[in-house]
């Protein structure tokens, strides 16, 4: 059906009585032109169209499987970038509430520092130790100059050279446990910066409303 032939039937449609309208639906024919029924159509399920109230308005519009599928993939994205915003929101809230200022989040990575640097030390005076000890054992290994040491005095070498690497190791190790630490909380804290000063900016301005 042609537009003047829509037009008519959209004039003949609001002249019936209010009991006797019917909807009219309007879609693409199987050249592309526009037809109007006053059913629903395989051609408005297969290619989409609109439902027009009596008056001419639109009631709804029907998409197409393909239209659908589409309008589907867009609200799903839509609520997966809502729901990372909000999730980015409730994160920014519980990161002030736990660091609320630098001089918590400097706390916080002095305290998460104390372990390392306590097994640290512990392990440096354990060098210390064994150091003293190869210096004992060595006065003792002066009186073997072809060095055929009994294996007493062999095995105290021995235990001596590898609780050292172990304990160098251990030191190697918290000393990288440290460094990923402060590179972890300077990260953070490039992060707080934004939110410390909305937050001081938010609360000026809660002060100085009336």
């Amino acid at each position: 059906m042609r537009l003047p032939t829509l037009c008519a039937t959209m004039l003949l449609a609001a002249m019936l009585p209010q009991r006797a309208q019917a909807a009219i639906f309007v879609c693409p024919g199987a050249g592309g032109a526009p037809q109007t029924s006053d059913h629903l159509t395989a051609d408005c399920m297969m290619h989409g169209g609109r439902e027009l109230n009596p008056d001419g308005s639109v009631r709804r519009v029907i998409l197409s499987p393909q239209q659908q599928a589409a309008a589907d993939a867009q609200q799903r994205l839509a609520q997966r970038d809502a729901q990372s915003q909000l999730d980015a929101l409730r994160e920014q809230r519980a990161l002030l509430t736990r660091y609320p200022d630098a001089q918590r989040l400097a706390q916080a990575e002095r305290d998460d520092l104390r372990t390392p640097q306590a097994l640290i030390a512990n392990a440096q005076q354990s060098l210390l130790d064994l150091a003293a000890e190869r210096k004992h054992l060595l006065q003792d290994a002066q009186f073997y100059p072809d060095g055929h040491y009994p294996p007493e005095l062999r095995n105290r070498f021995e235990a001596n050279a590898l609780l050292r690497r172990q304990q160098q190791q251990l030191i190697a190790g918290q000393q990288q446990a440290m460094a990923r630490t402060r590179a972890r909380y300077a990260a953070l804290r490039q992060r707080m910066q934004p939110l410390w000063a909305r937050a001081a900016a938010a609360a000026t301005a809660a002060s100085a409303a009336p």
